[in-house]
């Protein structure tokens, strides 16, 4: 698994958010269609629909892996949460980028989750991360 700075991860950030983008899309999609196929009644359309489901299913499925492909770690779908480990005054840690921030602004410990998110600015006073 790769270890980040923060300018790394930031920097990455320009290829994950077009995928996260196209993620979403895909998931609107995929909510439209599942709602039509609770109400269809007609079986050539419910296949057709059943069709597109697993379609896009797998479009966001390779979305995600090319997410991880990239080195970051999906930690959550919805809305769509991505950590990039990094290193800091000898331990490791998450930095933590939620899909409506512009950037990563937030870091948390590898054990704690969305709740223990704190301020890169912490990290920036101390010790330079690797």
């Amino acid at each position: 698994m790769k270890v980040f700075s923060l300018e790394e991860a930031r920097d990455l950030l320009v290829k994950i958010k077009p995928i996260v983008e196209d993620i979403n899309m895909k998931k609107e999609e995929l909510y439209e269609i599942y709602n039509r196929l609770e109400d269809e009644q007609d079986e050539l359309e419910k296949m057709y629909y059943q069709t597109k489901v697993k379609e896009l299913e797998n479009l966001i499925k390779n979305g995600f892996m090319r997410i991880e492909e990239l080195g970051g770690v999906i930690k959550g779908i919805d809305p769509i949460l991505v950590d990039f480990l990094s290193y800091h005054e000898g331990r490791y840690i998450w930095l933590c980028w939620r899909e409506d921030e512009d950037t990563i602004r937030f870091w948390h410990e590898l054990n704690d989750g969305f709740a223990g998110r704190k301020p890169v600015e912490l990290l920036q006073n101390s010790e330079r991360l690797i």
